[in-house]
């Protein structure tokens, strides 16, 4: 089965004779899918490829809604012993540092977990490790919900201690599913790994718009975390029964195992008629590619998904949660702004970059084109300095001061800093497992794309807490 695509031609533009078929073919990148196989089942009603956008977006989803409700977590960490009408109030440590204490309690087990997932995950059967996963991810969620209605306030530092236990298991828990999801999606046509980074970014906006619905229909920034946890376990509940739906779909049976159906079963009564097909087992381990040789081809991908990532989480959410509008006098600058300016800008700029790349797909897949992307992931480290000269936390300056207090500003800012981190992530995901041709060593390129993406994650959040203390 070939599924390489490194010689193709993508126009950046679509003539506009081509018919309107032709556009929503490309836009969609099933023009990709055609040329993989002709032999391949049809994914009927695009069933699979949405099911794999319905994983994706629930493969971020914790995360995505534990930092989209901030005002939750300021109410939950404030000084107890100031009145919570008070204005003008200088952050407690507790507030100042939970992005930054959420984003490691996130960041680091879960680099851990895919990195393990990359170089042992394939010796393990992938859909019961996605099952177990989301069963766990669910009641720990479920669990989080329930405390949204309890009041903590005598006990801040234990309930801190709960819940970034939480989040550490969770975030291993979505370690095991995002890196068997990523390493399941490497098998299958371009479009489908399209179809997990975009699933992923769109989680971001899923949650981000929860939030600010739920403010819009009256709940206060506090109480809105109840059903915007509901709301993501529900979710949850229903990728669950959606991925037990795909894994009965011969679709699905032909690229994760690589044949038919029809060939499995005959395979089966081969090896029985033979002994159990010993040796063809052998052989195969002989053949199989090393994790050094697959990392040797597809290094300059990792690099720039590394670094990429790095410069996001050293900034995002640990400083852009901390800039405060410059309107103070109506809701925009009082309880729009951080939900709005922040999360949704940056998930739908993120979503954003990541539709472009299915898209435009440049620089190509040389290695000009890799050393491009390489060096626009560099030049992304701009933006920490530029966040730290917003007005993030102003009355806890100590190191350094407020040069840009513009709201419009931060949002440009925010719009450029989460286009380029989706384009750059989404181009590596798709160009890297692409430069093998064997499906499995597909897979475990993607896996390893993922632990390295992960890695910059961890990297820049534990660096996070360092960019936060030169305010």
């Amino acid at each position: 089965m070939q599924n390489s695509f490194e010689h193709l031609e993508f126009p950046l533009w679509v003539d506009g004779r081509e018919n309107l078929i032709r556009l929503v073919e490309f836009l969609t990148n099933s023009h990709l899918d055609k040329m993989t196989d002709v032999n391949a089942p049809k994914d009927p009603y695009k069933l699979a490829f949405i099911i794999f956008y319905w994983l994706g977006t629930g493969s971020l989803l914790p995360w995505n809604f534990f930092i989209a409700v901030n005002e939750y977590w300021n109410d939950k960490f404030r000084n107890t012993t100031i009145p919570a009408n008070a204005t003008n109030q200088e952050l407690s440590d507790l507030q100042v540092q939970w992005a930054s204490n959420l984003s490691i309690a996130s960041m680091i087990p879960n680099v851990i977990f895919l990195f393990l997932n990359a170089f042992i995950g394939h010796k393990f059967r992938s859909q019961p490790r996605l099952l177990a996963a989301l069963v766990i991810i669910i009641l720990l969620f479920t669990f989080s919900d329930v405390m949204t209605q309890v009041n903590t306030d005598t006990w801040q530092y234990e309930f801190l201690v709960v819940t970034l236990f939480t989040v550490v298991v969770i975030n291993i828990m979505v370690a095991i599913f995002q890196g068997g999801l990523s390493g399941l999606a490497g098998k299958f046509p371009p479009s489908y790994m399209g179809a997990v980074v975009q699933g992923q970014a769109l989680g971001g906006i899923f949650a981000a718009a929860t939030n600010v619905i739920m403010i819009a229909c009256g709940a206060s920034a506090v109480s809105a975390a109840f059903p915007d946890f509901l709301i993501a376990v529900i979710f949850l509940i229903s990728a669950l029964v959606a991925f037990v739906i795909l894994t009965r779909t011969e679709f699905y049976q032909y690229y994760a195992l690589g044949i038919s159906a029809t060939e499995k079963a005959n395979e089966e009564d081969e090896q029985l008629c033979n002994g159990g097909g010993d040796n063809q087992d052998a052989t195969k381990t002989i053949l199989k590619t090393s994790t050094w040789t697959i990392f040797k081809q597809i290094w300059v991908w990792i690099v720039s998904v590394f670094i990429c990532f790095l410069v996001t989480l050293a900034a995002f959410p640990a400083i852009t949660v901390l800039v405060k509008s410059s309107d103070t006098e109506t809701e925009w600058g009082t309880k729009y702004f951080i939900p709005v300016a922040c999360f949704l800008v940056f998930n739908v700029g993120d979503f954003l970059g990541r539709m472009l790349a299915g898209i435009v797909q440049w620089p190509k897949s040389t290695h000009c084109g890799s050393l491009f992307i390489l060096a626009l992931s560099v030049a992304r480290i701009a933006f920490i300095p530029l966040f730290l000269f917003c007005n993030a936390a102003p009355l806890n300056r100590n190191m350094t001061q407020v040069y840009i207090e513009s709201d419009i500003a931060y949002i440009a800012f925010m719009v450029v800093f989460s286009l380029t981190n989706g384009y750059i992530g989404s181009i590596a995901m798709m160009y890297g497992p692409k430069m093998l041709s064997n499906g499995e060593d597909q897979g475990r390129a993607a896996s390893l794309l993922v632990s390295f993406l992960v890695l910059g994650l961890a990297v820049g959040a534990a660096l996070s807490k360092y960019v936060v203390g030169l305010l």
